[in-house]
């Protein structure tokens, strides 16, 4: 893409690409999309010491992210190297605490405030400034209707200044053959038993657990696994030990981080997608699962319902024993996973990175205008 030479110069702070992180994935996918974008605006990417170089402009910075000191160290190393950007997008909440730019900030789940025993206090240490960044932004990306009525209620932001714009699954997710799942299947040493599949990272309010006790349960009328697919995150020691009381043992398989051809794999052959969340800013693995080909089932909490619309079934986070009961009915009746998987096939195509770069722009089009 050739950029205009004299329009705004928009920088987005993607420190975090490099990092295996969904907010990471925004940044990424986000700059992707703008940048097949045509416009007078100019965009420049801030990457950090693991991000790779992007579609566009980059620089990079050092100042690393989540650093206690960026919101100070962040904006002079903007000011040190002319050119000066228009408008700052802060990706991840928290935006500099001084500047000379515009501002963006985009907000994918207050949990730091709703579920406080869900993050360490280093994280809640950081997550603090995000009140002040959002209250003093020019606008407010929310990633779906429940983070923004949240951020009006919890942080006092102006609702005329918040716009939501849904995510989207990455352009390479969709069904792969038989070949390419048996290529997967054999380098993760897979068995030729139906499977659940989970994704995510494991931190407390995934609510792995209590799909563990669910699957104590399932196990006792199908002998199907369970695929756990994410990175380690923090406070996650409580899921390993409720997979050591379980007795489920090897009918488990923690994965770790896969990448996309994999995991695209794993979503097209799954019997059943399963996400159990407390809570999430938006919960992207469900549009994955759909738009690869697996009947979904999510909790009715935060955004799940606005996200799966009536493409999925929904259940309590907390019931363990209804979450059993509808695994194995998915699992057991063809009929009711092929209809949820035509159905999960059209909800995900109504959402798009396309359409969420060319909301963003308008985010930034109002931002400079205000």
């Amino acid at each position: 893409m050739t950029q205009a030479t004299d329009g705004p110069l928009i920088a987005i702070d993607a420190r975090l690409i490099g990092y295996a992180a969904g907010i990471a994935q925004y940044a990424r996918l986000l700059t992707d999309a703008l940048s097949e974008l045509q416009g007078p605006e100019r965009y420049l990417i801030l990457r950090g010491r693991h991000t790779r170089q992007q579609r566009v402009g980059g620089r990079r910075v050092f100042t690393p992210p989540h650093n206690r000191l960026e919101r100070w160290s962040l904006p002079l190393e903007l000011m040190a190297r002319p050119p000066w950007p228009t408008l700052l997008h802060s990706v991840d909440h928290v935006a500099p605490a001084w500047r000379k730019w515009r501002s963006v900030v985009t907000l994918h789940d207050l949990a730091f405030l709703l579920y406080p025993a869900t993050h360490t206090a280093q994280s809640r240490a950081y997550y603090a400034a995000c009140g002040e960044s959002v209250r003093q932004a020019e606008r407010v990306i929310a990633v779906s209707q429940r983070t923004a009525s949240d951020a009006v209620r919890l942080l006092g932001v102006d609702p005329a200044r918040m716009r939501v714009v849904p995510e989207a699954a990455a352009p390479g997710y969709a069904p792969r053959d038989e070949g390419a799942f048996q290529s997967t299947a054999t380098r993760l040493s897979l068995d030729h038993r139906p499977y659940a599949l989970f994704v995510g990272t494991l931190e407390p309010r995934k609510n792995v657990p209590v799909l563990l006790e669910a699957f104590v349960q399932v196990r006792r009328q199908l002998d199907a696994q369970l695929l756990v697919v994410g990175g380690r995150g923090w406070l996650d020691e409580p899921i390993f030990a409720a997979h050591a009381r379980s007795g489920l043992g090897g009918a488990v398989r923690f994965l770790g981080t896969l990448d996309q051809d994999d995991l695209a794999a794993l979503y097209s052959r799954a019997g059943v997608f399963v996400l159990p969340s407390v809570y999430e800013g938006f919960g992207l693995p469900v549009l994955e699962a759909m738009a690869c080909g697996a009947p979904v089932v999510c909790s009715n909490a935060g955004p799940l319902p606005e996200v799966a619309g009536d493409a999925a079934l929904l259940l309590p986070p907390e019931d363990a024993g209804k979450w059993a009961q509808v695994i194995v009915s998915v699992l057991a009746d063809a009929r009711q996973a092929d209809g949820l998987r035509q159905k999960g096939f059209a909800r995900a195509a109504t959402f798009s990175w396309e359409r969420a770069a060319l909301a963003t722009r308008e985010v930034y089009r109002e931002a400079l205008l205000a």
